[in-house]
């Protein structure tokens, strides 16, 4: 089914609150309920982002009773696509995905003449693409914690194993919080951890695996709250997760042999670049195979139903949408590669509810 995405009830209009409480600039709307949190001057806020832990999966996995669950205000929506990279790109930039432009796993670059996996610069055959960070180049921007850094008297990082504070494990990322946080002044402080995203595309999304994380980040979120004082906690996810049917693409030859490229963002919202002249024939094999587990739209139905959101296009966003984005609205995922396609159980980026929707869980302490 064909989910309304609602980006004035999302994780944008979260961090647009954020960046609100902080003075900067933000074109987007904010959400009220967290504005009137923000308003109580809380000294340091936490945004602590795991990924996949999306409302619906910590719902079939936690009791009602359960620390997050009790906490849990409401379920806000994702970006689309619901994934990784567009979604806490979208919390690290105050930006809407058709802004910043990282709008998938792997988007085609001209320059490199390849797909490109934009976190880990490599191509679908697990190649290094170039000798510099290709998206980092081309699609660069400034992130919130730049931003608010040059607010006075306020420390802003970002905890993961790739932020401005660097960490390599998840009792890591809660040491540094309460470490952070019990220090004099004013911080803002946005953490990052894999799981369960790891252990579902791998094992799948109700998997003993997966059920252990999300226990045990229930418990050690909940240990750590009891640690901190003047500080708002707000748990998020970047999008939900569920168990995929995934196929290769390379089996539906009558499709590849229209394509100038194999298709380009993710298995579940895959851009088309179409052979000139052969459009009716592509959107004939698409339909032929993938009817209905796929909402088939040209570049024009994109842009006209703002899927990637509002505000000021990034200039090279309609071109990383190619000629036609397909997306997922049952379990199917469409991989470059019969390897990963074997590989993952769990799948996500599609415009299914559960992989759009996750919770907005608040933990204030006086």
């Amino acid at each position: 089914m064909f989910l309304h995405l609602n980006y004035e009830n999302s994780i944008l209009s979260l961090i647009s609150s954020i960046e609100k409480y902080y003075g900067i600039k933000n074109e987007h709307p904010t959400l009220r309920i967290v504005d009137s949190i923000l308003k109580k001057g809380y000294g340091n806020v936490v945004v602590m982002v795991f990924d996949a832990m999306g409302s619906r999966n910590l719902q079939e996995i936690l009791p009602e009773n359960s620390f997050l669950r009790k906490h849990m205000l409401n379920e806000i929506c994702s970006v689309f696509p619901p994934t990784t990279t567009a979604a806490t790109t979208t919390l690290m930039s105050g930006l809407a995905p058709s802004e910043h432009s990282w709008l998938g796993w792997s988007l085609y670059f001209p320059e490199v003449k390849d797909n490109v996996n934009i976190f880990i610069n490599t191509n679908d055959d697990g190649k290094i693409v170039a000798d510099y960070p290709v998206a980092n180049r081309y699609i660069p921007y400034k992130t919130v914690i730049d931003k608010i850094k040059e607010q006075k008297n306020i420390r802003a990082e970002s905890i993961s194993r790739f932020g401005t504070y660097h960490i390599e494990s998840f009792e890591e990322i809660l040491d540094s919080v309460e470490k952070l946080c019990n220090e004099e002044g004013r911080h803002y402080l946005y953490t990052y951890w894999n799981e369960p995203d790891s252990s579902m595309h791998a094992k799948g999304v109700t998997s003993k695996e997966t059920i252990t994380w999300v226990n045990r980040i229930n418990s050690k979120v909940e240990k750590l709250c009891n640690k901190l004082q003047d500080t708002v906690v707000f748990i998020i996810s970047d999008h939900g997760h569920m168990d995929g049917k995934n196929v290769f693409i390379g089996d539906y030859p009558d499709i590849v042999d229209t394509l100038r490229w194999l298709p380009s963002i993710e298995p579940r919202a895959l851009a088309f670049y179409v052979k000139e002249g052969r459009e009716k024939e592509f959107c004939n094999a698409f339909l032929k195979h993938f009817e209905k587990d796929f909402i088939l739209l040209s570049k024009q139905e994109v842009l006209k139903q703002n899927l990637f959101g509002t505000g000021n296009n990034h200039p090279r966003f309609e071109e990383f949408l190619g000629d036609y984005l397909a997306v997922a609205v049952s379990d199917v995922a469409i991989f470059n590669s019969r390897e990963e396609a074997n590989q993952f159980i769990g799948a996500h980026a599609g415009m299914t509810e559960k992989e759009m929707m996750v919770p907005l869980i608040v933990v204030e302490k006086r």
